[in-house]
């Protein structure tokens, strides 16, 4: 038989099928390292001021401008309280925490000092304005007049919902077992609604709630004393860059296009962030430390 005679062999597929095996898992195990690598969302925790989902509606811009400077999601989460909101960065179980002027001083009583990113501005001032307030057609008109009635105050934890009223109340006067009773209702929101409703005499809140229900039958019956705003802070471990790259996009913020509807999704009257020290908050610890184990 001669060569041109001789039947060919047709080509072996194994290498082929092999080449595409091979391709198919390098594919497989880079798209899964891909995966793997996919930072987790950094968490925001804020504390329950106000009904969860409307804090969760006024932060979300906040989150959504994070995310695109940080390239990096950002989900707001809601304290239950206002002691867990304090534990869970204390316990550095959550990346940022949005803090009231009280809960950060005691959490760094109790834990120690977090880095800091910013506080709050308000109409270009970086400090809390509240009252205590009373029915309008209330026959109350000064603070003497608060003995023997009832008051309502915030979460026990509040700033000026209650560890700034009672120093107040103390200082005029009239202390805890003066009053005819009192409450820790949870929220500023809860308080306004509770002294329109009749059921407390008076209470304290802060500006921007006042504000939302004045119309509606509310009057100012002394103002607090205000303290050093709000303030965001993270956790300890948290990587330097990105605790730069955070606190750089927070006091940056105002300087962006569109930075204004940001703000005031978190609040009305809120103008910008601005830099934040320890320092900032030592007259708010002279109060605490003045009322001391008296708060109940």
């Amino acid at each position: 038989m001669t060569s041109a005679s001789r039947p060919r062999r047709r080509p072996s597929l194994l290498p082929k099928i092999a080449s595409l095996t091979i391709t198919a898992i390098a594919l497989s195990l880079a798209a899964t390292a891909g995966t793997a690598a996919a930072p987790e969302p950094l968490i925001l925790g804020v504390h329950p001021y106000l009904l969860p989902a409307e804090i969760v509606a006024r932060f979300a811009p906040l989150a959504g401008y994070l995310d695109k400077r940080l390239g990096r999601r950002v989900q707001v989460r809601v304290g239950r309280d206002y002691d867990q909101h304090i534990e869970t960065i204390g316990r550095d179980t959550i990346d940022v925490a949005y803090l009231g002027p009280a809960s950060y001083v005691k959490m760094v009583a109790r834990h120690g000092a977090k880095p800091l990113l910013a506080r709050i501005e308000i109409n270009g001032k970086p400090t809390v304005t509240a009252y205590m307030a009373v029915r309008a057609d209330s026959p109350l008109r000064q603070l003497a007049d608060l003995r023997g009635k009832r008051f309502a105050f915030g979460d026990i934890n509040s700033t000026m919902g209650t560890i700034v009223a009672q120093r107040v109340l103390r200082r005029a006067g009239v202390g805890l077992e003066s009053l005819g009773g009192y409450q820790y209702l949870g929220s500023h929101r809860n308080v306004a609604l509770a002294v329109l409703s009749g059921d407390y005499d008076a209470g304290a809140v802060r500006k921007e709630v006042y504000d939302e229900v004045q119309a509606r039958g509310l009057r100012v019956l002394v103002k607090l004393p205000e303290v050093s705003e709000h303030l965001f802070v993270t956790r300890s471990d948290l990587p330097a860059g990105e605790i730069a790259a955070l606190r750089q996009a927070l006091l940056g913020l105002k300087d962006v296009p569109g930075s204004a509807g940001i703000l005031q999704a978190i609040d009305r009257e809120m103008t910008a962030m601005v830099p934040v020290r320890d320092a900032d908050y030592d007259s708010l610890r002279e109060l605490q430390r003045v009322l001391g184990d008296r708060r109940e």
